[in-house]
C-alpha cells in the first residue's frame, strides 16, 4: 500500500480488503454469554484492521458533514 497517494475512501477500502483477506476469511464469531449478551470474538490478526476502520470511517463521516 502506498500511503502517500491514497485518499481517505481509498484507504478505508484497502484496510477493509486487508481485513477480509485474513486467514479467518472476514468472519468474526458471536458468542452468547449466560447473561444473554453477545460478545464478538476477535481474530488477533485482523482485529487491528477493524479498530482502524472504526476511526477512519468516523473521520470520513465528519469530513462529509463539512
Amino acid at each position: 500500500m502506498d500511503l502517500d497517494n491514497l485518499t481517505l475512501p481509498q484507504l478505508i477500502a484497502a484496510v477493509r480488503q486487508a481485513a477480509q483477506q485474513c486467514q479467518c476469511e472476514g468472519t468474526r464469531e458471536t458468542v452468547f454469554t449466560a447473561r444473554g449478551r453477545d460478545n464478538i470474538v476477535p481474530c488477533l490478526q485482523c482485529e487491528p484492521h477493524y479498530q482502524i476502520l472504526e476511526h477512519l470511517e468516523a473521520a470520513l463521516a465528519m469530513l462529509r458533514k463539512l
